[in-house]
């Protein structure tokens, strides 16, 4: 099996079955935060759609889970964007990788 067989393998094995609704406030205070949906999230990062198209490859964002939840494992973590895609009609799907203290936090 080749590595880039292995990678995307292991991709889709760590993949999450479940859409979460995250809190998304970029670092940059003149872009708007927003609340969405996941669509995709793994053990180091996530992917959502939006109809605002501020984001881009590089920018630092805050990612706060289970809104809800007064737990302070759900505090806002943060997570960098690596990928933007081009969506049907005007959105767009932005990948952010989380940084290493937030993966803890799903784990434990």
């Amino acid at each position: 099996m080749t590595n880039e067989k292995l990678r995307e393998d292991h991709r889709t094995s760590s993949l999450i079955n479940q859409s979460q609704t995250i809190r998304i406030r970029p670092v940059e205070s003149q872009f708007a935060e927003e609340t969405r949906p996941t669509l995709n999230v793994t053990w180091d990062g996530l992917y959502f759609a939006t109809s605002i198209g501020h984001y881009f490859s590089g920018m630092n964002v805050y990612v706060a889970r289970d809104l809800q939840s007064s737990d302070p494992a759900n505090r806002e973590k943060q997570g960098t964007v690596v990928r933007v895609d081009n969506l049907k009609e005007g959105r767009w799907g932005v990948a952010v990788h989380l940084d290493l203290d937030f993966i803890m936090n799903k784990i434990n």
